[in-house]
């Protein structure tokens, strides 16, 4: 009776062998193509717990104010979206100034009305730690002044294009990872310079050979 017995128990670990292998080679596909799945779930958990979004579309609402091709100091706004990636973001940014007037010193009932509107591109590199991102810009924008004279019989309207480069530095304060607050400042040299006048009164206007801007604005990270 023993020796039968013995007989018979490498046929029933064999028995056992193939089924538990086999059964462990059915669950090994099971696993691997669970893992880059978890493996993606941990990394978007990941980056909602950073204290902001480092890849995204950009979308920001801004109002400036600074002196440009206008006289004097002027005030306007604008919305730009843009695309982060890490270091590095790209804007594509629109802009106006509301119309400012400005008289002859000599006769202040004759003037002209000014306002700008224009369109640029500009590359960042995209530095800060934490919460808060420090963007550093070049870029360059194109648009039109219209000018409009006010106080003759003979008053007319004139657009001219306009045309700067610039470089920018923001401050982006992310109060959640994907809302923040953005103070903006913006040096730019103008590529054309107009002088306006009106009659033979002599020069009204001369376009600045430098301008700077300061604006708030809020900025969205959208993933």
């Amino acid at each position: 009776m023993l020796s039968t017995v013995l007989a018979t128990l490498p046929a029933v670990a064999s028995a056992h062998v193939g089924p538990a292998s086999a059964s462990l080679l059915a669950l090994a596909p099971t696993d691997a193509a669970a893992q880059p799945a978890q493996e993606e779930e941990e990394a978007k958990e990941e980056e909602e717990r950073r204290p902001r979004r480092e890849k995204g579309l950009v979308l920001r609402g801004f109002g400036k104010t600074g002196t440009a091709v206008l006289p004097g100091v002027g005030f306007g706004g604008g919305l730009s979206v843009g695309w982060l990636r890490k270091r590095f973001r790209l804007d594509l940014m629109g802009s106006g100034r509301l119309d400012r007037s400005v008289w002859y010193a000599g006769d202040q009932a004759v003037g002209g009305d000014f306002s700008l509107w224009r369109v640029g591109l500009r590359g960042c590199a995209a530095l800060g730690s934490g919460r808060v991102a420090t963007p550093i810009c070049l870029g360059a924008d194109t648009g039109m002044v219209t000018a409009s004279g006010s106080g003759v019989a003979s008053a007319r309207t004139e657009r001219q294009p306009w045309g700067s480069v610039f470089a920018d530095i923001d401050l982006v304060w992310h109060v959640l990872p994907n809302f923040g607050l953005v103070t903006t400042s913006r040096w730019m040299v103008p590529l054309v310079r107009n002088e306006y006048y009106i009659g033979d009164r002599g020069t009204l206007v001369t376009t600045p050979p430098f301008g700077v801007e300061i604006g708030l604005g809020l900025e969205l990270v959208l993933p």
